[in-house]
Formats: C-alpha cells, sequence, structure tokens
C-alpha cells in the first residue's frame, strides 16, 4: 500500500487501498481500518487536523486492526 506522509503531532503517513485505510503513527505502529469510503479518507487527508479527524470520525466508527511489523533481513 502506497503511503503519504502527513502533517500531524500523533500520525506520520497514511495510505488508502480497495477500501482500507492504513494510519502509521509516530512510534511506527501501523493499523488497518476496513470499510472506509474513498470519501472519508479523501476528507482526512485534507482535513485541517488529521488527528482530530482520525479521533472524531475514523477511530470513531471503525475497528482498527494492528499490522505485524515486518522483520528486516539479516
Amino acid at each position: 500500500m502506497n503511503m503519504a506522509a502527513v502533517k500531524s503531532s500523533n500520525i506520520s503517513k497514511a495510505g488508502y487501498e480497495n477500501g482500507t485505510m492504513r494510519i502509521q503513527f509516530s512510534n511506527g505502529t501501523q493499523y488497518d481500518y476496513k470499510g472506509v469510503s474513498p470519501q472519508i479518507f479523501d476528507d482526512f487527508i485534507s482535513a485541517k487536523s488529521q488527528g482530530r479527524y482520525y479521533h472524531t470520525v475514523i477511530r470513531a466508527r471503525f475497528t482498527g486492526t494492528k499490522v505485524a511489523e515486518e522483520k528486516e533481513n539479516g
């Protein structure tokens, strides 16, 4: 999934693919939110405060699933 940097103190990146929105927090933890419409993702990206939008819309309406951390080779 392509991830784009966002301007937020707690969220570093966000991505969207096939109805799943992925949020990466500043600490590197990622969560997937399934069933998110493209409009909600677009509204999140263009929100004045993406952190507030995340808390009031995404987190309030969708269940997040933690994405397993990828292990580095070597």
